[in-house]
């Protein structure tokens, strides 16, 4: 095989890795409309890397933690329900970013490959940089998870206990920022959502604990992005959205399973 693919089957394992494991959250925390307002973010990322030379992953951490703080910020105020916050974010960050990348772009701008992912453009930088977020994440995880499923699972008892729901909530969302900036050019700006909330969603009915679902959500993930990888390639098809009709095949066999208690 050409080392372009061995970087994307590469690439497809450790976005997995950070997707699984961090998608489960999500599921927990009925987050899947937040992460799809930072996703929509992520196009003005995109435009703010390239327009300033900071490089595309930085712009894309550093629009989506400014997009998930002020979203967090709006929801403490209790004035907006968070769906309405949640919608007005969306839809204006992912506006603001059409407009200007247009503004910026030129005619050798690939807008698909931003909008549905080209995995093949995968480089060995973006490879480093795919697996020292999943190591963060992964680190950040496993140090706080305690803390973290107690405040998914109560957060009432959480605040009793001493802990600062506040601060948890804007780790969270920097966490989801910085898995955003690794799967856009996996699946695109358009589809990033599906790769965090379908595998947990497949591992919930296998699942009889939180920490198999996790491992459950990493496994399946790796798998279906490996084989919509496989798919696009051989039929030659674009890459993102074969790895989320993969996903969507999977997820509807899996309704057929018994499901675990």
């Amino acid at each position: 095989m050409d080392d372009f693919i061995y970087r994307a089957i590469i690439a497809s394992i450790g976005v997995s890795l950070i997707a699984g494991s961090l998608g489960c959250f999500v599921i927990w925390k009925r987050l899947s409309y937040f992460s799809d307002s930072i996703s929509h973010s992520a196009l003005l990322g995109v435009a703010l890397g390239l327009a300033t030379g900071l490089g595309i992953n930085l712009g894309l951490v550093i629009v989506g933690s400014l997009f998930a703080v002020l979203i967090v910020y709006l929801q403490q105020k209790e004035f907006w329900s968070s769906d309405a916050v949640l919608g007005i974010f969306s839809h204006i960050s992912l506006s603001l970013g059409i407009v200007v990348l247009g503004i910026i772009g030129n005619q050798n701008t690939d807008y698909f490959a931003y909008l549905f992912g080209d995995i093949l453009s995968i480089t060995s930088k973006d490879l480093y940089w795919i697996f020292s977020v999943a190591v963060i994440v992964i680190a950040i995880l496993v140090f706080n998870w305690k803390k973290l499923l107690l405040l998914t699972l109560n957060e009432e008892l959480a605040k009793a206990e001493g802990i600062n729901k506040l601060y948890y909530d804007l780790l969270f969302m920097f966490l989801i920022a910085l898995a955003v900036s690794v799967s856009v050019q996996i699946v695109g700006v358009l589809l990033i959502t599906s790769l965090l909330i379908i595998p947990p969603a497949i591992a919930r009915v296998i699942s009889n604990s939180p920490v198999v679902m996790i491992f459950a959500s990493m496994i399946v993930s790796i798998f279906s992005v490996l084989v919509g990888l496989y798919l696009s390639i051989d039929f030659d098809l674009a890459t993102g959205p074969t790895i989320v009709i993969t996903l969507g095949a999977i997820f509807f066999i899996a309704q057929f399973i018994p499901k675990k208690v």
